[in-house]
């Protein structure tokens, strides 16, 4: 994944070497080899943040909202490899609803996570999840045999993991293959009951094509799944689609989002009644943080358009995107390499 903002236009010395016939490699090659120094720092800034906020989350439990919102921050041998390496965490618990219940590798640390809930009579009503990759879906079952609760699903969820397609060999390694749904699931579509309220279920394709967000118009709160991930590219997998994202992006544009609780990683919100957690909770407005992910994949669209009229191969158009001057740019190159 590669982190980026975007400040000003995003055009620079690797679009003038671009423009050069013959210059365009040595011209991208000599600047990434500059700024190699610098990427080298920010990657190990990053790892260093990554493990910092490992170490201030392992296992925890974080109570937002009074009582309505809890992370869990769930892990397992080798899936504490994820978090260390790309800072991905937490499952969520919102107002009765267990959302993207972890992988098989995390069941132990589920396992407690659950059994807490239920000391403190918080328990699960249900069990759903964002989308159908293997870190969402891979509790969907078993969480709800253990706590007694339904399986609600958007239908093209369940679709997907009827049966479970096989999953590439290093992520079944790391996270563990899913297993296929074989017990009654309800329907989602028309939305899931809540303590005191409604979530909405709202397609929001992109990262996958099944992928939705669960949206409380009550409290104005949105769980993204990873239709947002921070400020970087939609993960790279197969069937991540960037211009089905961008609409979707548009249409969360319209929400009245207060609270957005990203898939993975971070709160985003000003409300002062939730506070400052170091590593947790980003102080940010979530419709500024979805305009400036649309606006740099709207802008990357556009470059690859324009590389594509002037005829570039593909390795040229992907350069093309990532200008050597451009700070988000290099910023992740060690880790993208």
């Amino acid at each position: 994944m590669i982190k980026a903002s975007v400040q000003g236009s995003p055009s620079g010395s690797g679009v003038l070497c671009a423009r050069i016939p013959g210059r365009f490699w040595a011209c991208y090659t000599l600047g990434l080899l500059l700024r190699l120094p610098q990427a080298a720092a920010a990657a190990a800034a990053d790892q260093f943040q990554y493990a910092r906020d490992y170490a201030r989350t392992f296992r925890r439990r974080v109570v937002l909202l009074g009582d309505a919102l809890e992370l869990w921050f769930l892990g397992g041998y080798p899936a504490d490899m994820v978090p260390l390496v790309f800072g991905e965490r937490f499952a969520a618990w919102y107002r009765g609803v267990l959302v993207d219940p972890g992988s098989v590798r995390m069941r132990p640390s589920l396992a407690a996570h659950l059994q807490a809930a239920a000391g403190r009579g918080q328990p699960v009503a249900t069990v759903t999840a964002t989308h159908a990759h293997e870190e969402h879906v891979g509790n969907l079952e078993w969480a709800a045999r253990r706590v007694g609760a339904p399986v609600l699903l958007a239908p093209q969820i369940a679709a997907r993991l009827r049966p479970a397609a096989p999953i590439p060999r290093l992520r079944a390694a790391v996270l563990g293959q899913p297993s296929s749904l074989y017990g009654p699931v309800t329907d989602a579509a028309a939305g899931i009951a809540i303590t005191g309220g409604h979530l909405q279920v709202l397609p929001a394709p992109g990262h996958s094509p099944e992928h939705v967000v669960l949206w409380d118009p009550q409290e104005r709160v949105l769980l993204t799944g990873d239709c947002y991930l921070g400020r970087y590219f939609t993960a790279p997998n197969s069937d991540a689609d960037s211009r089905a994202l961008m609409s979707t992006l548009e249409h969360l544009l319209d929400l009245d989002v207060l609270v957005m609780v990203e898939g993975h990683g971070h709160v985003h919100t000003l409300r002062r009644d939730i506070p400052p957690i170091p590593g947790v909770v980003v102080r940010t407005d979530p419709r500024s943080a979805i305009e400036r992910k649309l606006e740099f994949l709207t802008w990357l669209d556009t470059r690859i358009a324009e590389a594509r009229a002037e005829g570039r191969s593909e390795n040229a158009t992907v350069a093309a995107c990532f200008p050597w001057s451009r700070t988000w740019s290099w910023r992740r190159l060690v880790s993208r390499s």
